[in-house]
């Protein structure tokens, strides 16, 4: 073959290849957000919950356990990781709009629509329906009775469904159907749409209601388990020397039962029985074992829909929760059960299957750690970093820390304007309470030295050894949010 016809025979290879070989593929984001849900997967290993599909999910991504939300509340912490801000710069109570700068800033769904994908919302992603309406090209919610209410507490009961403050039980056990489940529904509808849109990069969030108060869900999950077989909290004492501030009462407190006041002077004289306690954690047990069979379901259409090998999975909860540890049933506080959440996320294209990173996340950095994963361009004007890096090298040692704060909503309280900023490294929780309304004066501290158990025992604040250690943390609360 002479110079000339190689040429030529080359130039039309390559042009053929080129047309002929399929453009890499946008990977797909399935987002998986539960309500009020603490690390207590089996695969975790704390609690005995059955939950074989979130396992298996855990078994083929990458955990990470020290991951910690920005706000121990829903609504400002769903704003905080889909807009990527932190709820400081923000504005703890959530609301995009109360800020004129970022009325014009591209969320985590917005983001993924401007590059190409068809971006769908299922349940509560949002607190509110209406938050961000324009970053989606699909929206479902349930509502109740076709009215426009949406059942934020979901019951499956009729009855139930009809009552009214502390008229409501805080536990649901009932033969409906499964079908009478928002959780269900809205996870048929996320089917159908991954149906409709399996030949489209889409980028989906799923936002089940359970296992938040009430502990609703089919009786099949309840008869998982036998009630005398569950064991109560053995940190069920509040810290010692601990906040005597604003943890005073119980969300468990607005339901059924449970009705003292939201404005009890002190949750420290108020605590369930042992019985009580144990049908509560059942209920909770009951309810996640619900979602994980739900979770099943959508994994399972994804691997009918030859789509496992192209989607993103992320499986998170919006916040901790406490099941009587320290006295708190519910979540409103800076404590690690509070903050600390479940975050596993499955990439298809990584290898490290099934292990585990002990690095410190904060749900901020899931924004631009997605746009890195899925390879499009970085968002602009967020607070959070990709732990890209962690994927390729779970065991990389990272100096960073994890950070929150806390400021409750019982108004005309003489704590209400006290704000708890809080600090998670791997041997302490310093938590330091500021009236953000007087010169932000440090009106309380809280030191914890944490053990294995992750729990906060004795505040050691006041002692001498520990002055060094509570200086350079309260320095770092300082740095990190730009006093």
């Amino acid at each position: 073959m002479n110079f000339k016809k190689f040429f030529i025979f080359t130039f039309f290879s390559v042009i053929y290849l080129s047309c002929s070989s399929p453009a890499k593929s946008k990977l797909n984001i399935l987002m998986i957000i539960v309500d009020d849900m603490r690390p207590d997967i089996s695969a975790w290993g704390k609690e005995n919950i059955k939950t074989p599909n979130i396992d298996h999910l855990v078994n083929q991504g990458i955990s990470f356990k020290r991951a910690y939300a920005q706000y121990a509340n829903c609504s400002p912490s769903r704003m905080s990781f889909l807009t990527g801000i932190s709820p400081h710069r923000l504005g703890h109570e959530g609301r995009l709009s109360d800020k004129k700068q970022f009325e014009t800033h591209t969320t985590l769904p917005g983001h993924f629509k401007d590059n190409g994908y068809y971006t769908a919302s299922f349940g509560k992603v949002y607190h509110s329906i209406n938050d961000d309406k324009s970053s989606w090209d699909y929206i479902y919610d349930v509502k109740l009775n076709d009215s426009h209410e949406i059942p934020w507490e979901s019951f499956a009961s009729e009855i139930n469904q009809q009552l009214k403050g502390h008229n409501r039980p805080a536990i649901e056990s009932t033969k409906e159907p499964i079908e009478s489940y928002n959780d269900t529904k809205i996870s048929i509808d996320v089917m159908d749409q991954l149906e409709k849109n399996k030949d489209n990069p889409f980028f989906m969030a799923v936002g089940f209601r359970k296992p938040h108060l009430p502990f609703a869900a089919p009786q099949k999950y309840w008869d998982m388990y036998k009630r005398e077989n569950i064991k109560v909290s053995k940190f069920a004492d509040a810290p010692i020397n601990g906040d005597s501030i604003v943890y005073q009462w119980s969300e468990l407190a607005s339901y059924n039962k449970y009705s003292e006041s939201y404005f009890s002077n002190n949750y420290r004289n108020s605590k369930i029985n042992f019985q009580d306690a144990q049908e509560l954690r059942h209920g909770y047990y009951a309810c996640i074992s619900y979602i994980d069979g739900l979770v099943g379901s959508l994994i399972n259409k994804l691997k009918e829909l030859k789509l496992s090998e192209n989607t993103i999975i992320i499986f998170m909860s919006d916040h901790g929760y406490h099941l009587g540890e320290q006295q708190i049933w519910g979540k409103h506080s800076s404590y690690e059960l509070s903050t600390n959440i479940p975050l596993v996320i499955y990439d298809p294209s990584q290898k490290n299957k099934g292990k585990e990173c002990l690095n410190f996340i904060e749900l901020i950095d899931i924004y631009p750690t997605l746009a890195e994963l899925s390879e499009i361009k970085s968002p602009a004007n967020v607070d959070g970093q990709s732990f890209y890096d962690f994927f390729n090298n779970p065991e990389k040692v990272s100096q960073k820390s994890a950070y929150s704060q806390y400021q409750t909503f019982q108004k005309n309280r003489t704590f209400s304007n006290y704000m708890a900023y809080a600090i998670y490294t791997k041997d302490f929780n310093y938590i330091e309470w500021q009236d953000i309304h007087n010169d932000r004066d440090v009106v309380q501290t809280e030191l914890y030295a944490m053990s294995d158990s992750r729990i906060e025992n004795v505040n050691v604040n006041n002692e001498p050894k520990f002055s060094k250690i509570k200086k350079e943390l309260s320095l770092k609360i300082w740095e990190n949010f730009e006093f």
